[in-house]
């Protein structure tokens, strides 16, 4: 990019590359901009800012910032005597919605149990995938917590939480 320095190169190529990875999990892929430059930047920025450095409109600002809210990973404040709305990154925001995630692995794998019980006899070979895919969510779920555990220590640890 013309006129960016050494610096800015890692920052813009980090906020692209979550707009594609956020597309890739079937979200807006300015919501992954958004977020990859207040992980970055922190915040706050008004929707002005917001609009100017991701090149997009206030109003794609605005959807995209409502989504994030929604979702814990940014949050909305306000600065005395300034009636715009501000969003800066949540300091919680990633350790929330990764615990968001073990729950709906929980629930997926108790649901493909009960499923699974529920179903009659002759239907032998759906009980067992329905089995295999609780196992799964259960593991997963296990494996997502014991990390978040450790993450959490480590960044008390850290003073960072």
């Amino acid at each position: 990019m013309i006129g960016m320095t050494e610096r800015e190169h890692p920052v813009q190529d980090f906020i692209e590359t979550m707009g594609l990875r956020f597309q890739d999990q079937q979200m807006p892929r300015i919501a992954g901009r958004l977020f990859g430059l207040l992980l970055i930047e922190g915040g706050p920025f008004s929707f002005g800012e917001l609009a100017d450095r991701l090149q997009v409109s206030r109003g794609s600002i605005s959807t995209n910032a409502r989504l994030l809210d929604d979702l814990g990973l940014i949050e909305r404040v306000a600065k005395p005597g300034d009636r715009q709305d501000y969003y800066r990154i949540a300091p919680e925001g990633l350790v929330s919605l990764f615990r968001k995630q073990v729950a709906k692995l929980r629930w997926s794998g108790e649901y493909y149990r009960s499923t699974a019980e529920q179903l009659p006899d002759h239907m032998g070979h759906a009980k067992r995938r329905l089995t295999v895919a609780a196992t799964c969510a259960h593991k997963a779920a296990e494996g997502l917590e014991r990390g978040l555990a450790e993450a959490e220590a480590i960044l008390e640890e850290q003073n960072v939480a």
